[in-house]
């Protein structure tokens, strides 16, 4: 687990640094993967995958990012063979999910469309439970696959990613009406699909920990699960008490993340979970530039490489 955890440091200074600078230097941040992975693994079929994949997912979103339509569904399907040969050869899979959404993340940092956006505008309480309402559909089928497939489970959540990938570029690039029930669950302000794809990006680096089963589960279900039950809990009791120090979250949705994240805890990794979800609580609680999915996925992936 050090080459993750290495990794996974690298991903939150390389951001952090975005964050206080202002400065797009992801480019730094796929170098350092690049030569980690081949001083960890040396020049090899493995160290080239994962090399291999974090450009594909780079491209990937940056196509996107940028409506490049045609290269999108063109790297989409290069990823998915690029996974299906790490399978078929064994090529440390649980590591090229990681190498996946460290380049997918790096590929929407540097299109700049996050900065180039104005920030998000409050939405209808409507909308807003219906959006939690389908995380927690989707999230339940990804925890379904992992929970009761085992290995199987892992590769077949990783191709659902790409297919929801898949299904959100082709609703954004298509006039269908029958489609407008999707977009319209996105906030105004932002690039169309970045809860779901910040989601994504975040699960697949979770992913990464699935050799400790429980700890991967862990933080898969605290990211799935709590940021919905937060926001379900916030809007509908919690539209008066706010935090002090950030007025966009409640006590009543804080407090609700932190107790299922408790019982998550306490189930998968003993009690040592109740004080990880307290921390991750606050830690979402805070609020920032980036997205809470990607935020909790990177504090837990360090967290959860110590564990493991």
């Amino acid at each position: 687990m050090y080459y993750y955890l290495i990794s996974i440091v690298v991903l939150a200074a390389v951001f952090l640094t975005e964050y206080y600078t202002r400065r797009h230097i992801s480019v730094i941040g796929m170098l350092a993967f690049v030569a980690i992975s081949f001083a960890r693994y040396g020049i090899s079929y493995l160290s080239a995958s994962l090399s291999a994949m974090l450009l594909l997912a780079f491209l990937l979103m940056y196509a996107y990012a940028t409506k490049r339509y045609a290269a999108f569904y063109g790297a989409l399907g290069a990823v998915a063979v690029l996974f299906l040969l790490c399978v078929h050869y064994g090529i440390a899979t649980t590591y090229a999910t990681m190498a996946f959404g460290m380049g997918a993340l790096y590929g929407i940092a540097s299109s700049g469309i996050e900065s180039s956006r104005s920030k998000p505008q409050k939405q209808d309480i409507g909308t807003e439970l219906r959006r939690d309402y389908l995380q927690i559909l989707m999230g339940a089928a990804l925890v379904a696959a992992l929970g009761l497939m085992g290995i199987s489970g892992f590769y077949l959540s990783f191709y659902l990613v790409l297919l929801g990938i898949f299904g959100i570029a082709f609703s954004a690039n298509s006039k269908s009406k029958s489609l407008s029930v999707l977009r319209n669950l996105e906030k105004n302000g932002v690039f169309y699909g970045r809860g779901a794809i910040f989601l994504a990006i975040g699960f697949t680096i979770l992913m990464s920990l699935y050799p400790d089963f429980r700890v991967a589960m862990f933080g898969i279900a605290v990211l799935l699960f709590c940021d919905p039950i937060a926001t379900i809990f916030g809007l509908r009791f919690g539209r008066k008490a706010k935090l002090p120090y950030n007025k966009k979250k409640s006590y009543a949705g804080t407090l609700s993340y932190f107790i299922l994240g408790s019982v998550f805890g306490v189930l998968l990794i003993g009690y040592i979970g109740i004080p990880i979800a307290l921390l991750l609580a606050l830690f979402e609680s805070l609020g920032n530039k980036l997205d809470d999915n990607v935020t909790v996925a990177i504090a837990y992936g360090i967290i959860g490489a110590l564990l493991a």
